[in-house]
């Protein structure tokens, strides 16, 4: 069986970049994961947070970004933009440059000596020289513990669901204050439950970004694919600059850059309509007769117990790349890491196993929040299919690099 130069897990927008770029470059690579997969059940009447402009896959023509394609259809191009609309510009991307896409899933990532194992969910085995592992948000989803002792009929996150209407009449509570568990608030008032949100502090919506601005604000806080700001401008133009920062201080900025927030055009779907207890802290739940019993801590109130039917968590992400369940026991073993949680990448976004790769929100510990987006993908996917186009020619053993030289947790 001969090896494959690269294998790309996962096609989401990183992994149709890296892709897309692999194939400029001339590198053979087979592409694992349903195109769009995270995308695919968002409903039409929610809509990116992020512009327009800020989430073009990053293929190597021009042409191709997304606010072009949406101005093609006839659609707003600024903001808001559905989630539909950007599945549906990933899908088409996907058939015009990576149409060989396949749509299995990884099922076992395992070293071999000098070459990668790759097992499918087809049964078929492939190996490949080296990895990149582009899998998005999938299998990173953020418990609160305090929720441990609920079943997963009573506590759910609220990535991967939209459809609330089996809640209908019965009362349910989000827990969180960002844009998920917002959206996620909104989606059951909308389907009848008696829904309320929990959360630290009571929610925030930011505004809508101006179509002309005046001259000096443009100046003064120019517009980024992170929203308006001089922060902004220079973690999206010197995007290298944070691999470079103290490991304390990046790993902060990648988990407290850009904070809970709702986004303009939710506003009226949800002010008025949901009800928030807030500042609440949660401190335990448990199953009673088939419901979960909350205990919470009101500011100002003291205690209060409150029963629901479901709990819906949208409490974000743990970017922990241990939580990969294909990654095998001696590669996962094997990994140097951040924080304890998330691989320690070079400036290629290699790990410390030789020829594996990981894009995407997991290389936000090493390289800073900007690559927690689509965004990212820009600057990402062409370095690291350079990279792998100068690695091509005969397979020659490298020996790990030592994970103990980097592996101790950075407390932030």
């Amino acid at each position: 069986m001969k090896p494959v130069d690269v294998a790309v897990v996962g096609a989401g927008a990183y992994g149709l970049s890296v892709a897309a770029q692999l194939k400029a470059q001339g590198v053979s690579f087979r592409l694992f994961g349903k195109p769009m997969q995270t995308w695919l059940p968002m409903p039409r009447s929610l809509c990116l947070k992020s512009l327009g402009f800020a989430t073009s896959i990053a293929v190597p023509e021009p042409g191709h970004d997304f606010p072009g394609w949406l101005a093609s259809k006839g659609l707003e191009t600024l903001e808001p933009i559905s989630y539909a609309d950007f599945t549906e510009y990933g899908l088409s991307v996907q058939a015009r440059f990576v149409p060989e896409a396949e749509s299995v899933n990884v099922t076992e990532l395992e070293r071999r000596g000098p070459l990668y194992d790759v097992t499918l969910d087809s049964g078929e085995r492939v190996q490949a020289r080296r990895v990149v592992v582009a899998t998005g948000l999938h299998h990173l989803q953020r418990m609160p513990e305090e929720l441990a002792a609920l079943p997963k009929e009573l506590a759910s996150h609220s990535f991967g669901q939209y459809d609330y209407h089996r809640f209908a009449g019965k009362p349910v509570a989000v827990i969180g204050a960002g844009q998920s568990a917002l959206e996620v608030a909104v989606l059951l008032h909308e389907a009848g439950a008696q829904v309320r949100l929990l959360s630290r502090e009571p929610p925030i919506f930011y505004g809508r970004t101006p179509a002309n601005r005046p001259l000096l604000r443009r100046l003064t806080s120019p517009l980024t694919v992170l929203g308006e700001g001089r922060k902004h401008w220079v973690l999206q133009h010197f995007p290298w600059a944070v691999h470079y920062a103290p490991e304390g201080r990046r790993v902060r900025l990648a988990r407290d850059y850009l904070g809970p927030s709702g986004a303009w055009w939710l506003r009226d779907r949800f002010v008025g309509k949901v009800p928030v207890v807030s500042p609440a802290r949660l401190l335990s739940a448990k199953e009673v007769g088939g419901q979960a019993v909350v205990r919470l801590h009101l500011a100002g109130e003291g205690e209060r117990t409150e029963t629901f039917a479901h709990l819906v968590c949208g409490s974000g992400f743990q970017h922990d790349v241990r939580r990969l369940p294909f990654l095998g026991p001696a590669l996962r073993a094997g990994l140097a890491l951040v924080a304890g949680q998330a691989p320690r990448l070079n400036r290629h976004f290699e790990s410390s196993w030789d020829g594996l790769y990981f894009v995407g929100p997991l290389s936000a510990y090493s390289f800073g929040p900007l690559f927690r987006f689509v965004c990212g993908a820009a600057y990402t996917a062409p370095l690291v299919a350079r990279h792998l186009a100068g690695r091509q020619g005969p397979l020659s053993f490298r020996r790990q690099r030592p994970a103990a030289a980097g592996a101790a947790s950075v407390s932030a």
